[in-house]
């Protein structure tokens, strides 16, 4: 859908993926969506080079979410609404579903 403006279909869907979970590290992201993790690291790397996304390393693991800096978030946010209300149904549940539980802190219970 957004293909021919984002270059790709999976910049697309990596993008809708992070909207619909918040942050989150590229091989959650390519198990999640069926792709080579070195396919979605390499769009990750170029967004963030961009300016679009922000990463951050959580103990080993580089969790990557939307700049709040970047000039045209509400917009992108925006495009990525309208973007997945044309997405079927069950491919919708299917690969952006949110988490149903938190990930682990690490801290003992």
């Amino acid at each position: 859908m957004l293909e021919p403006l984002l270059e790709s279909s999976s910049k697309e869907k990596i993008l809708i993926y992070i909207y619909t979970h918040g942050e989150s590290y590229p091989r959650e992201i390519s198990v999640s969506l069926g792709y080579h993790v070195n396919t979605v690291q390499y769009q990750l790397i170029k967004l963030e080079g961009g300016g679009v996304l922000y990463s951050n390393l959580k103990g080993r693991v580089r969790l990557f979410g939307f700049n709040p800096r970047y000039p045209f978030k509400k917009e992108l946010i925006a495009l990525l609404e309208k973007a997945l209300t044309f997405i079927p149904d069950e491919e919708r549940k299917k690969l952006y579903q949110p988490r149903l539980r938190p990930r682990r802190t690490g801290k003992p219970l």
